[in-house]
């Protein structure tokens, strides 16, 4: 609702384009060499190359995932699979995998369906040795 957003001084709106300015630049710059690059790449192709990879994520949802999709996190039975849930009222979906998945099977659809802070704990311990592990 409108009268939920609460009001921002000029003086706090300067501070926010001041502190978000480097983020901007970074988000511009990539913006302008991202569609350099597909215009290079060619408009038909990446819509083909764009539509075989939302196949290929169907295809794997519908072999990994119960239910094909998103779920709340309360639905989610295998806790390294459950999203964190950040105080608030928004609510961070995630992924089920099927029942009766064979074993390589269920270890390729877990890391497709592992949750960010989840994966980057496994990315950090592969790369530091699990010091910069999320509490």
């Amino acid at each position: 609702p409108v009268g939920d957003t609460p009001r921002v001084s000029p003086a706090q709106v300067a501070r926010l384009r001041a502190w978000n300015n480097l983020d901007w630049a970074l988000y511009a710059h990539l913006n302008r060499s991202f569609w350099r690059r597909a215009e290079a790449f060619g408009a038909t192709r990446l819509r083909e190359e764009v539509a075989r990879l939302r196949q290929r994520r169907a295809t794997l949802a519908r072999r990994c995932l119960r239910g094909g999709g998103p779920l709340p996190a309360r639905a989610i039975p295998d806790g390294r699979l459950r999203p964190f849930q950040p105080p608030g009222r928004a609510e961070i979906l995630g992924y089920a995998l099927r029942v009766g998945l064979p074993p390589s099977e269920r270890e390729h659809c877990a890391r497709l369906a592992t949750p960010e802070l989840q994966y980057k704990d496994i990315l950090d311990r592969r790369q530091f040795g699990g010091r910069n592990v999320s509490v």
